[in-house]
Parts: C-alpha cells; sequence; structure tokens
C-alpha cells in the first residue's frame, strides 16, 4: 500500500511573483494600509509569503 498527498495543481503564470503588489491585489484585493510603513523588501518578502501561502496578510504578518 502507497500512501500520496494529492494537491490541488495550480498553473502558475508566467512572471507570478514579478510584481507580488499586481499579484496580490488581482487575487485577495486592497493591500492593507499598514504595508506603507515597511521597507520595500520587506512589504515584498510579506506579499510573496502571503501569495505561497494561500491567504491574505493581517497585522499579526508585521515582522516586529
Amino acid at each position: 500500500m502507497v500512501l500520496t498527498l494529492e494537491l490541488p495543481i495550480r498553473p502558475a503564470s508566467i512572471g507570478q511573483f514579478s510584481n507580488p503588489h499586481v499579484s496580490y491585489e488581482s487575487r485577495f484585493g486592497a493591500l492593507p494600509a499598514w504595508l506603507d510603513e515597511l521597507s520595500r523588501q520587506d512589504a515584498h518578502a510579506l506579499l510573496r509569503h502571503a501569495l505561497r501561502r494561500g491567504a491574505p496578510l493581517a497585522p499579526a504578518d508585521l515582522p516586529y
């Protein structure tokens, strides 16, 4: 007997994470207002993380 884990296959569009702001807005809606307070590098990292896990950002995701 072989155990398998079946995951849904979502085709990745070309350049899906090239602009995480656009990808996030198209998937979850408006960006959180507090995202402007972060550096560009931190904001992009959080957006990419949210896109990978498939859930929108929450204030608990703030790095500090």
